[in-house]
C-alpha cells in the first residue's frame, strides 16, 4: 500500500503531472493547427468563388448596370438564407448579390483601398454567424470601385473542426493512458531494489541475515556499502563496550574473592562478619546484574534475536512449582504462547522470573500469566497474584532499586528494578496495578520480533 509520504507515490505524481501538461500543451497546439488548415481550406474556396465573381463581372454601358456573365456554380448560394452569401456592392447600394440573401445584405463600405483581402466575423440575416471575405476590385468597364463579399456559416467551420479534433482527442486520452500504466509499471520496477533492499534489513531483523549482499546497482551500491560499515562498526562497538564491562566485573570479582577468603579466616565478631558478609553479597549480585546488563545491551543492539515466549514459560514454570511447592500454588497460563520475543532468551527469563517470583512470594493460591499480541509488533505479558496487593504509595516505591515492602520476605528488593531496565534497553514498559484477583497485576509490554521472509 502507498502511503502519501511514499517515494514511489512522489515520482508517480510529477511523472503522471508532467504527461499530462505535455499532454494538454500538444493537444491545444495540434488542435489549434488542424483548426487552422480547416479555416484556410474554406477561405481558399471562398477566395476561389470571390475572384471568379471579379471575373464574371463588367459594366454593361448600354443598360448603365452591372452584368454577371456566369453564375456561381455552388447550389448553396441558390438556397434561401443557407448562410452561403455572396454580393457586389459600391459605397452607397448592393448592386448585385446571391438569391440566398434575398433582400438583406452583407452591409456596405469599402474594404482595404491596396485591393488585399480583408477577413471578418458578422451575424448574419437569420442571426447566424458569419465569415466574411472582401475585396475591393473594378468591373471591366466601370470606373468606380467596387466591393465582392463571400460569405459561410461559421457552424459549419466549428463542425468540421470538431470531426477532425474528436479523433484526436480520444487519441491523446489513450495515450496518455498508456503512459499513465507505463509510468506506474516503471516507477514499481525502477525502486524494485530499493524493496529489496528492504528486504534485506528485515532478514537482518529477523537473524536471517548478518550484512546486506552487495547491491548490482551502482546508485545503491555506496548505501549498501555505508549500512554494512555501520552494521559492523556496530557489532565491534558493543562488542568491544561487553568485553571492557565482563573484563572490569572479572577485576572487581577476584578481590571480592581474596576478600571473602580473608573473612573466613578472620577472627571476626558474628555480627560484623554477618554484616560484611552481607555487603560483600550484595556486591556480587550487583556485579553480576551489570554483566547482565551489558550482555542484554549487546544483544538489543544487535537485531536478530528471537526467542519463543512459550517455551521460556513453560520452562520456568516447574522451577517455581518446585521452589514453592509447600504453599500449593496454582499457576494458570493463558493466551498466545506462540508469540516471539525480539530479544534474547537469558533476558525475557530473568524478566519473566522475578515477576513470576515476586507474585509468588505475595500470591495466596494462583497466580496467572496473560500473554496478548496487540497490534504495532508488541508482546504484552500480564502476571496476576491474588495476594494482599498494594496502595497508591507502595506502587510507586515498588520499583525503586533496593526498596523492600516488607523485610519478612526474601530477596533483595532489586528485581522489579532489573526488569524495569531490561525493559527500557528493548523500548518497552513495566506498568504496575490492581489486578482483578485482588493482589498486582504487573503488566511486561516487549517488542515481539518481525516476521519478514
Amino acid at each position: 500500500m502507498i502511503g502519501r509520504h511514499s517515494l514511489a507515490l512522489r515520482l508517480m505524481v510529477l511523472a503522471l503531472g508532467a504527461s499530462l501538461v505535455a499532454l494538454v500543451a500538444a493537444g491545444l497546439v495540434i488542435s489549434g493547427l488542424l483548426r487552422t488548415f480547416v479555416v484556410e481550406t474554406f477561405e481558399t474556396n471562398l477566395n476561389a468563388t470571390m475572384v471568379a465573381l471579379m471575373a464574371n463581372t463588367q459594366f454593361d454601358e448600354d443598360a448603365g448596370r452591372l452584368r454577371l456573365d456566369a453564375s456561381v456554380a455552388d447550389p448553396r448560394f441558390e438556397q434561401p438564407f443557407s448562410g452561403w452569401y455572396w454580393q457586389i456592392a459600391d459605397a452607397d447600394q448592393v448592386l448585385i448579390g446571391s438569391s440566398s440573401l434575398w433582400t438583406d445584405t452583407l452591409g456596405l463600405g469599402l474594404a482595404e483601398p491596396d485591393g488585399s483581402v480583408r477577413r471578418r466575423m458578422m451575424s448574419g440575416p437569420q442571426g447566424e454567424r458569419l465569415l466574411v471575405l472582401e475585396r475591393d476590385f473594378t468591373a471591366p468597364g466601370g470606373t468606380g470601385r467596387l466591393r465582392v463579399s463571400v460569405a459561410m456559416p461559421e457552424a459549419l467551420i466549428e463542425a468540421e473542426v470538431s470531426r477532425i479534433v474528436g479523433p484526436l482527442i480520444w487519441s491523446l486520452s489513450l495515450l496518455g493512458l498508456g503512459l499513465s500504466l507505463a509510468i506506474i509499471v516503471q516507477v514499481r520496477l525502477g525502486l524494485r531494489p530499493l524493496r529489496q533492499v528492504e528486504a534485506d534489513l528485515r532478514a537482518i531483523e529477523t537473524g536471517q541475515r548478518d550484512t546486506l549482499p552487495a547491491a548490482r546497482h551502482d546508485e545503491l551500491a555506496p548505501l549498501v556499502a555505508q549500512i554494512n560499515s555501520l552494521l559492523a562498526h556496530s557489532r565491534s562497538t558493543i562488542e568491544r563496550a561487553r568485553t571492557h564491562v565482563g573484563n572490569l566485573a572479572h577485576g572487581l570479582k577476584t578481590p571480592l574473592s581474596g576478600l571473602d577468603a580473608l573473612l573466613a579466616r578472620s577472627a571476626m565478631p558474628e555480627a560484623e562478619r554477618t554484616e560484611v558478609e552481607t555487603l560483600s553479597a550484595s556486591m556480587n549480585r550487583m556485579i553480576s546484574q551489570h554483566l547482565r546488563r551489558a550482555r542484554s545491551a549487546g544483544a538489543v543492539g544487535i537485531a536478530g534475536a528471537r526467542t519463543p515466549l512459550g517455551a521460556v514459560v513453560d520452562d520456568l514454570l516447574p522451577v517455581f512449582r518446585g521452589i514453592y511447592a509447600d504453599r500449593q500454588l496454582a499457576f494458570n497460563v493463558s493466551g498466545d504462547k506462540d508469540a516471539i520475543f525480539a530479544g534474547e532468551r537469558d533476558d525475557l527469563e530473568e524478566m519473566l522470573g522475578n515477576l513470576i517470583d515476586n507474585a509468588a512470594k505475595w500470591g495466596r493460591s494462583r497466580i496467572d500469566i496473560a500473554v496478548e499480541t496487540p497490534p504495532a509488533g508488541k508482546i504484552a505479558v500480564t502476571v496476576c497474584d491474588d495476594g494482599p496487593g498494594m496502595d497508591d504509595a507502595q506502587f510507586a516505591l515498588a520499583r525503586e532499586r533496593g526498596r523492600r515492602l516488607d523485610e519478612s520476605r526474601p530477596g533483595s528488593g532489586l528485581g522489579l528494578a532489573i526488569v524495569s531496565d531490561l525493559t527500557a534497553l528493548y523500548g518497552g514498559a513495566l506498568r504496575l496495578k490492581r489486578a482483578d484477583l485482588g493482589g498486582v497485576a504487573a503488566c511486561l509490554e516487549l517488542p515481539a520480533a518481525p516476521t519478514g521472509n
